[in-house]
């Protein structure tokens, strides 16, 4: 091991060590929180249980056999409105997910000769932080191979693999590799048969998972409707193997009850309440969020400070694993996400809504742009035209002086090309806009993403 990883490591295993002296030198007596304290930790832990469904769902799923953990589940084709496991799908993108378990030592990770097809392959910890980025901005398109472990392992690395310490057992790797249409899929599904991703030995225990896919069905309205005790025993349970960082001391250090593997059952019935009092307030203000845009002050929820990375601004992590949980870091991909038009209503199917670019205004990527239209729980919603997005990757028309229009709507408009229309559903409905490999135009905030404007 060189001395760089080793002072890594030690490092890595200070901030374990300065976590259970957090987690061990709470007070056994639970110091009574307030309801406004109960909504903060509910936004704090919602993230880690939020992947659990997640991970339980998609691992469970009556579609495929044989998915596991330490396993790659590759999806071979373009996102289909049955798809319901990952909100907000990608039309754009093949996935290649993998959800890692480091809890039995560590797993081999290999990234075949991508040649010249866009890949990003980022990998989200338990608390839904992107620590890792491979693909074509960082790490390019030759052959790769990384040694994903915990910081405490101290065993040896294989000759040809470069070490990865990860912060918690559990890492989803949600790569997607570009694919233009269904045939252009074909082509890429080849380079997916040959990503690898094992256990460096072998496994003593299954995988057990709490959920069952066809009980869940859609992860989101499934988490926002859990009871308290459900939604902190799986908490609690994530807890074991998925420690907090050690920047969420500060937070911490109020909630004495947050201890060493306690579990829900330890807690006195007054906080049990007391935390039963905030879940239901912060699902109530979540579910508003979800299905009607309600904090959305602007046409666009544009932000990209930190994505991805959410350091203790906990309330905006657990807002974006609601809105669509697994964002990338900015440098590689943005979005603008709306439910409302450019007068603050909510989006319908029935009416047609028009998006301007300017002459030469569309979003400057090293990769590629798209808009995609789902129903209000975000996900597809079946069309005549199995057509759910357009973007810089399809047959737009523009205008003659280098301006370009989108239209939105459930039927096509009159007069308006193919892939200047985006099918939308009949009802209420939202749009997320990506940007794969921003440039600094729109990393340094200047770029400003069309008006979306109802049109009679």
């Amino acid at each position: 091991m060189s001395l760089k990883s080793t002072i890594s490591s030690i490092k890595l295993f200070l901030v374990s060590l300065f976590i259970s002296s957090l987690m061990f030198s709470c007070s056994n007596e639970n110091t009574k929180i307030t309801e406004k304290q109960s909504e903060a930790f509910y936004d704090y832990a919602y993230p880690l249980v939020m992947m659990k469904i997640s991970q339980d769902a998609m691992l469970t799923s009556p579609l495929r056999k044989g998915d596991d953990v330490n396993k790659f589940i590759m999806f071979k084709k373009l996102a289909q409105p049955e798809n319901t496991a990952v909100v907000l799908g990608n039309r754009n993108t093949l996935y290649c997910v993998g959800w890692v378990d480091l809890s039995e030592g560590p797993v081999l990770f290999e990234i075949p000769d991508m040649n010249k097809r866009y890949y990003v392959m980022p990998l989200i910890d338990a608390w839904t932080n992107t620590f890792k980025s491979f693909g074509s901005r960082t790490t390019g398109q030759k052959a790769q191979k990384y040694f994903l472990t915990l910081s405490s392992y101290n065993g040896k690395v294989p000759d040809g693999y470069e070490r990865v310490n990860c912060p918690t057992s559990m890492v989803w790797i949600t790569g997607r590799i570009q694919a233009d249409n269904d045939a252009d899929a074909l082509v890429a599904n080849k380079l997916q048969d040959e990503y690898i991703l094992r256990p460096y030995t072998a496994r003593v225990n299954k995988y057990k998972p709490t959920f069952q896919a066809m009980k869940v069905k859609k992860p989101v309205p499934f988490s926002l409707a859990m009871d308290t005790e459900t939604f902190y025993t799986t908490f609690f349970d994530m807890l074991r193997t998925n420690p907090p960082a050690a920047a969420d001391a500060a937070f911490l250090k109020d909630y004495s009850f947050f201890k060493k593997n306690v579990s829900y059952n330890d807690l006195d019935e007054a906080t049990k309440a007391t935390l039963k009092a905030g879940l239901e307030k912060s699902t109530k203000k979540f579910l508003g969020i979800f299905y009607k845009g309600n904090e959305q002050k602007t046409a666009w929820d544009f932000k990209i400070e930190d994505m991805g990375d959410w350091g203790v601004d906990y309330s905006r992590r657990a807002y974006y694993a609601v809105w669509g949980i697994g964002a990338n870091i900015p440098q590689d991909a943005v979005y603008g996400v709306s439910q409302l038009d450019g007068d603050l209503k909510q989006l319908e199917g029935t009416n047609i809504y028009k998006i301007s670019f300017p002459p030469n205004g569309t979003p400057e990527v090293g990769g590629f742009w798209s808009i995609t239209a789902y129903n209000n729980e975000g996900y597809l919603e079946a069309n005549t035209e199995k057509r759910y997005a357009s973007g810089s990757n399809m047959d737009i028309k523009y205008n003659k002086d280098g301006s370009l229009d989108l239209y939105l709507s459930s039927k096509q408009p009159k007069g308006v090309s193919d892939y200047n229309w985006i099918p939308t559903p009949k009802g209420t409905f939202k749009i997320l806009f990506r940007m794969y490999w921003p440039k600094e135009s729109i990393l340094d905030g200047s770029y400003q993403l069309p008006n979306i404007k109802k049109i009679d």
